[in-house]
């Protein structure tokens, strides 16, 4: 993973024709329990939002890959789902693999964007973040069957585009439409998460979310990220926020340690990265996980 750089400049759209079937390269593998490792390919769906909280499951089929990094040792671990953000897999996603597989946890990132020909910031008409989230839940069914992992310890977290989609698909309308059969992920981590304040997000999954913004986000204000947290606490979900003081959008991606202004469609907004907010939310993620995956 070493190399990816992160983008902040809008991407052209990809056309794709209807019923194409998109290959990353190699095979899609249907099954974990040949205990890979390193780079893997799957097939998933391209859904928009409406036939993702459908059900539908037929449509445009692509091959996606994901990153499979496993800790030293035999035995079973628990794993963190890593999904990126708008500019695709970069430094946020590199760093935070290193120090999740350190703390003997294994790390599957998913590449929801370089099997489908898009490079970065794709509009709702080319990939739905709604319908994105078939990718990780298809991840989860595939990482069940794997010999080393505990099927009961896999978490879904991600930044910015990808903490939104955690959020999506801590949804139970998403989980009912989507989820594969008896599965679930144990925790749904979002560190500076876009939210749609006009969505209705309903009811969400009663496993813990985890909530990790800067106050000085401009991509998405405090003030929304604390109405969702709110909102989901008053109706019964384990939701909580951590908030990082003077940290802008980014704050946990070195490659940013000069102020940048970012637009994307009509949103303009800083990023910059903040090395206290980053080593506060690296010691929080940790505690945070070091919690969820204890429970039986």
């Amino acid at each position: 993973m070493a190399g990816r750089r992160p983008v902040v400049i809008l991407a052209l759209t990809l056309l794709v024709l209807p019923e194409l079937v998109l290959h990353a390269s190699g095979k899609p593998i249907t099954t974990m329990a040949h205990g890979p490792k390193g780079d893997v390919e799957f097939e998933t769906l391209t859904l928009n939002a409406s036939d993702f909280w459908d059900g539908v499951k037929t449509g445009q089929r692509v091959t996606i890959s994901g990153e499979l990094l496993l800790p030293k040792g035999e035995g079973r671990v628990p794993v963190v789902v890593l999904s990126h953000g708008g500019g695709g897999v970069g430094r946020a996603e590199d760093t935070w693999a290193r120090e999740l597989r350190s703390q003997g946890i294994a790390v599957f990132v998913v590449d929801s964007f370089t099997g489908r020909g898009i490079k970065k910031f794709p509009p709702e008409t080319e990939l739905s973040r709604a319908g994105q989230v078939y990718d990780v839940y298809q991840a989860l069914a595939l990482l069940a069957t794997h010999p080393r992992v505990d099927p009961g310890r896999i978490a879904l977290m991600g930044g910015s585009r990808g903490g939104g989609l955690s959020l999506l698909a801590a949804m139970t309308r998403s989980l009912k439409a989507q989820a594969p059969a008896n599965l679930e992920f144990c925790a749904y981590l979002a560190l500076y998460p876009s939210i749609n304040a006009t969505l209705d997000y309903g009811k969400v999954a009663s496993r813990p979310i985890r909530l990790f913004t800067g106050t000085l986000d401009e991509a998405t204000s405090i003030t929304t990220v604390r109405g969702f947290a709110e909102k989901q606490r008053a109706g019964g979900a384990d939701v909580k926020l951590f908030e990082y003081e003077g940290a802008h959008h980014a704050f946990d991606n070195p490659d940013f340690r000069a102020p940048l202004v970012a637009t994307i469609g009509n949103t303009s907004f800083t990023v910059l990265y903040h090395a206290q907010a980053h080593a506060r939310v690296t010691k929080d993620v940790k505690a945070t996980l070091a919690e969820v995956f204890a429970k039986p």
